[in-house]
């Protein structure tokens, strides 16, 4: 994926179709939470890709063209959401529609965030050794060293290198994510 971003940023449309494909899905069942019109939500979702395609050279890697992305849809779909309430609904709502519209967006975007976080987190775990993953998830699932041990049927001492091991390559791994985070913080 790292080569379609490279290509992407620099103006290859082949690239920017496979990211258009690869996102499309995911971009769509995001705006029908908040609308039931398919045709506006892919207007949406048009609006969000072309301003992609637009600024194209700022996105250094998955995970930001991800933050940008999600961000954009809701900001878009709540823009078109506004735009298209009639005048005395929101006069007579004296803003709380617009409130609590930006709040469900709000806790939609963070729960889109926090599957892609998991997700990134999963990938990087499947990417370890077989061992060294085991580990791992039954670290994560609550297990102590000594117990993993005896699951296992190795040493302590092998369980704790090991996890050192892993942490440090999921560290790597996971850099990205920081920039992530980051982003949707702006």
């Amino acid at each position: 994926m790292e080569d379609t971003f490279k290509c992407f940023r620099e103006g290859d449309q082949h690239s920017f179709e496979k990211l258009y494909h690869a996102f499309f899905t995911s971009g769509r069942r995001f705006i029908l939470t908040f609308i039931s019109d398919r045709d506006t939500a892919d207007e949406i979702l048009q609006e969000v890709f072309i301003q992609i395609w637009e600024k194209r050279e700022i996105f250094q890697n998955e995970a930001h063209f991800k933050a940008y992305f999600y961000k954009s849809l809701r900001n878009n779909t709540v823009k078109r959401l506004t735009r298209s309430k009639p005048v005395l609904e929101i006069e007579s709502a004296s803003g709380e529609i617009d409130s609590s519209l930006k709040r469900e967006s709000e806790d939609l975007f963070l729960k889109i965030t926090q599957i892609e976080f998991n997700r990134e987190i999963s990938r990087a775990v499947s990417l370890l050794p077989l061992k060294r993953r085991q580990i791992i998830l039954l670290s994560m699932s609550g297990m102590s060293a000594d117990q993993i041990a005896s699951a296992l049927n190795i040493t302590v001492n092998t369980v704790k290198s090991q996890k050192t091991k892993a942490y440090n390559t999921l560290r790597e791994e996971l850099k990205d994510i920081e920039h992530f985070i980051m982003l949707l913080l702006i």
